[in-house]
């Protein structure tokens, strides 16, 4: 590790929150004394980049960013935030290294909670309705094979079609008065489903913050001359 900030202009910190006083005890020692200054990129989960400072020498720039799975197809889309040492040209760096793997987009820290509640864990919401339909249209008489193809192609298209789109006109343009999707959609509604929503990413976003408190700062600031 005391090699890196020789050899990059971002290090990229990607543990869980409870290995971070592992990892950057070390890495703060390989920053101490470089001329050079990486960026520091996290995509730890509910670890604020004030906390990551503290380990790490004061003009150290840190920037926050919270990815999801898509990105193993170039699809992701990623939010960042930074910290009290990052610049713009700083957050373009990152901005061109995240945009290989799809949209980037910069937001306040204090929302970043937020945003793994909606975007962070959303691919798994987003399986999880493909699940249920799947499972559903084999229960109507379909086979599994005809239920996948029609349900990942279902959500494919219906994904490319979002785009910038309004989704409330979309699902409108879809349903016929007294029709069958008419029909499917009082279901849903009858059965709460826009609070079970609500309640499903508020109860992500409160594990982020929770998860912030699993990371103890340092027993003792960085010593004057690291800083």
């Amino acid at each position: 590790m005391r090699n890196l900030p020789k050899e990059c202009d971002v290090l990229v910190v990607a543990v869980k929150p409870q290995q971070i006083e592992d990892v950057l005890p070390d890495l703060g020692v390989a920053l101490h004394g470089s001329t050079r200054r990486p960026v520091v990129l996290s995509v730890v989960a509910g670890v604020a980049t004030k906390r990551i400072e503290q380990f790490l020498p004061s003009v150290v720039p840190v920037v926050r960013a919270m990815p999801n799975t898509p990105m193993t197809v170039g699809a992701a889309v990623t939010a960042i935030a930074r910290g009290g040492a990052a610049t713009e040209r700083d957050l373009r760096l990152v901005e061109s290294v995240l945009e290989s793997v799809g949209e980037v987009l910069r937001v306040p820290e204090d929302q970043l909670d937020a945003v793994t509640a909606v975007s962070g864990s959303g691919p798994a919401y987003v399986f999880l309705v493909a699940e249920m339909m799947i499972d559903a249209a084999m229960k109507l008489g379909l086979d599994r094979a005809t239920a996948d193809r029609l349900v990942t192609g279902t959500l494919a298209g219906s994904s490319a079609m979002l785009g910038d789109a309004d989704p409330v006109q979309l699902r409108a343009a879809v349903t016929s008065p007294a029709g069958t999707t008419a029909a499917a959609l009082e279901v849903f509604e009858q059965s709460d489903i826009r609070q079970t929503f609500r309640g499903a990413l508020t109860a992500a976003r409160d594990r982020s913050l929770e998860l912030s408190g699993i990371v103890r700062p340092p027993l003792a600031p960085a010593s004057a001359d690291q800083h």
